[in-house]
């Protein structure tokens, strides 16, 4: 999963701010939701709102047609 950091300066400190992006391909949005973790290879999948929501819906739907 690609994490953002961005490093400015407020009132003289140094500040960090991290990100992770959406782990759908070519998305460039911030990941908002955790899909997946596999606790053995120390791994997640985390997408932003919309691809969250595709997958779910997606999920019910296949699950309907069985």
């Amino acid at each position: 999963m690609p994490r953002v950091t961005i490093r400015t300066l407020v009132d003289g400190r140094e500040e960090a701010l991290s990100e992770f992006l959406c782990d759908w391909p070519d998305c460039p949005h911030v990941a908002v939701e955790v899909v997946g973790v596999a606790r053995e290879l120390r791994a997640c999948m985390a997408m932003c709102a919309e691809h969250a929501a595709l997958l779910s819906t997606r999920g019910k739907k296949d699950s309907l047609q069985t």
